[in-house]
C-alpha cells in the first residue's frame, strides 16, 4: 500500500495553485475548507486572488465576511484606496477577535486586482456568514446581569443558518456563467459529507444523528457535481475526548510527501488516497470510513510542525471601534477590557501552533 501511495502522489500530486485553478475546468464551484489559525492556508488564498480573473473566476464567497455586511464590503472593493477602518470593521463584525493581517489581505488583494483589471474580470467577494444579533446578547447582558433566556436567543439567532448562505451566493452566481471560489472553515465546505452530532461517554465521543447540515450540504444538492470540495491537511480531532488531535489516514501522507515536497495537492476521490481508512472524528456514524468520503481533494500545506502562526494586527481594536467591538463580542466577551487587552488577547490566540 505505501509503495502504492507514494506513486500514486508522487506521480499525480500538483502544486496547490495550478490543483484549484484547474478544479475550475470541470466545476464552476471550488469550495476550500481550512482549519482556521494557519498561515500557510491564508497566504494560498494570497497567491490564487491574482490569478482569478485570467481563469474566469470572478466570485470570492467567504465565510470572512457576513451578508449582512455585503454593502460594506462592495463599498471597501471599489473605492479609489484602500480603507483599512472599513477592511477592520468589516472583520470585527463578522468575529470580533480576527484581527489577523492574513485575512485583511484578502480583501486587500481583491481590492488592488479591482484596480487594474477590467469591468468583465472584476472580483465580487460575497459575505456569507450569519447575522448574529451579539449586539442584543450583550445589552442583555449588561442590563439584566445574566445571559439571555431561551426566547430571546431565538431572536439573537433569527436567519442564522447556512441556508441562508447558499441564498446570499445564489443573489450573485449564475449556473454557467460565473465561477466561484469559496474560502471557509472546512466544516461549512462538507458536500456529500454530512457531520455526525454526537454525546460524550466515558471519554468517548459517541455518534447520535447527521441532523447538522452545512452550506456545502445545500450547495450540493442544488448543484451537484458542478462543486468540488478540497479540505486541507490539518490535525483532526479523536474520538476519544481527550486525547491529542490526529493525522487524516494515520499520518502515512506526511510521511510520503514531507521528503520530497513543501507542499501537494492531490485527489481523495477516484484514488489510493482516498481508500485511506480513518478513525477520527469524522468516521462517527460511518461504517468504514476513508478520506474519500469528506472531500474531492486535500491540499498538504506543511508538517504540521511547520504550522505558521497568523500576524495579529497591533491596533485592531482602538478608540475609534471599541464601542462596536464591544456590541459584536461573541457571547459578551472582553467586553469590560481595554483595547491593549483585547489586542493582547487576539495576538495570544494567534500562536495556537
Amino acid at each position: 500500500m505505501h509503495s502504492v501511495l507514494s506513486n500514486y502522489l508522487m506521480n499525480e500530486g500538483k502544486l496547490p495553485v495550478d490543483y484549484i485553478l484547474g478544479k475550475f475546468e470541470d466545476h464552476e464551484i471550488v469550495l476550500l475548507g481550512e482549519m482556521h489559525y494557519i498561515r500557510q492556508q491564508v497566504e494560498l488564498y494570497h497567491r490564487l486572488i491574482p490569478l482569478l480573473p485570467d481563469h474566469g473566476i470572478t466570485i470570492v464567497a467567504t465565510e470572512f465576511g457576513r451578508r449582512a455586511d455585503q454593502a460594506l464590503i462592495d463599498e471597501l472593493l471599489t473605492k479609489d484606496w484602500f480603507d483599512v477602518p472599513l477592511a477592520k470593521r468589516i472583520a470585527l463584525r463578522q468575529e470580533a477577535f480576527w484581527g489577523y493581517l492574513e485575512y485583511q489581505d484578502i480583501f486587500r488583494l481583491i481590492w488592488q486586482q479591482n484596480r487594474i483589471n477590467p469591468p468583465a474580470n472584476q472580483i465580487r467577494c460575497v459575505g456569507l456568514n450569519d447575522p448574529y444579533n451579539w449586539k442584543l446578547y450583550n445589552q442583555i447582558c449588561r442590563d439584566n446581569n445574566r445571559i439571555p433566556n431561551q426566547e430571546e436567543v431565538k431572536l439573537i439567532w433569527k436567519d442564522c443558518n447556512e441556508k441562508n448562505w447558499l441564498d446570499a451566493l445564489n443573489a450573485y452566481h449564475h449556473p454557467g456563467v460565473t465561477k466561484v471560489l469559496g474560502i471557509m472553515g472546512s466544516h461549512h465546505a462538507f458536500t456529500r459529507y454530512r457531520e455526525p452530532s454526537f454525546n460524550i461517554e466515558n471519554g468517548c465521543k459517541v455518534f447520535t444523528s447527521f441532523e447538522t447540515v452545512r452550506f456545502g450540504n445545500y450547495l450540493y444538492d442544488q448543484y451537484g457535481d458542478r462543486v468540488c470540495n478540497i479540505c486541507f491537511y490539518d490535525p483532526w480531532d479523536a474520538i476519544k475526548a481527550d486525547v491529542a488531535q490526529q493525522a487524516p489516514g494515520g499520518g502515512i501522507i506526511e510521511t510520503i510527501v514531507s521528503p520530497h515536497f513543501s507542499e501537494l495537492a492531490f485527489d481523495l476521490q477516484g484514488s489510493p488516497v482516498g481508500d485511506l481508512q480513518d478513525d477520527s472524528f469524522y468516521s462517527l456514524g460511518y461504517e468504514e470510513f476513508r478520506l474519500k468520503d469528506i472531500a474531492d481533494g486535500m491540499i498538504y500545506t506543511c508538517k504540521f510542525s511547520q504550522f505558521k502562526a497568523l500576524t495579529p494586527i497591533p491596533d485592531f481594536v482602538d478608540k475609534d471601534n471599541l464601542r462596536e467591538f464591544r456590541d459584536f463580542a461573541p457571547f459578551n466577551d472582553m467586553t469590560d477590557k481595554s483595547c491593549d487587552e483585547i489586542n493582547s488577547a487576539i495576538a495570544k490566540w494567534a500562536d495556537i501552533w
